[in-house]
């Protein structure tokens, strides 16, 4: 046996055949592990000022990233590029929408948006700061 270094990409789609194929033995009805990745961009007379990006497998909407540009905060944006994520999730058949954020970025903000923490990390990634993990059914 050797471990080599492979492209992201390439390793990503092996992994996908190696858990299908492990899925469909486990469980036939089990739907085919296909990744589908969402990305959206706001933009105010051309310049760039948030965006959102996840992927969707399984039914489930992973939001990977949010971020809106300090002076555009506070008016509305973040939730609608969340909502918008979400909808697109929604008809596109996802159940539930998953994300992670640190306690220094938008815990608060998301769970206004209907997320519910259900774990955490404390001290993660230095004393005294946590980690959470939040859902929300779509």
């Amino acid at each position: 046996m050797k471990i080599i270094e492979l492209t992201y990409e390439d390793n990503q789609q092996q992994i996908s055949n190696l858990l299908e194929k492990h899925s469909k033995s486990s469980d036939p009805n089990i739907p085919p592990y296909v990744r589908e990745t969402i990305s959206l961009a706001a933009y105010e007379d051309d310049i760039y000022i948030g965006g959102v990006t996840g992927d969707m497998v399984w039914n489930i909407l992973n939001v990977h990233l949010l971020a809106v540009d300090l002076n555009y905060r506070g008016n509305g944006l973040g939730a609608a590029l969340l909502k918008e994520i979400e909808a697109r999730a929604r008809l596109a058949g996802c159940k539930v929408s998953e994300l992670t954020t640190m306690s220094w970025q938008a815990p608060h903000f998301y769970q206004k948006q209907g997320y519910a923490i259900f774990g955490e990390i404390k001290n993660c990634p230095v004393e005294g700061e946590t980690k959470f993990y939040l859902k929300k059914i779509l």
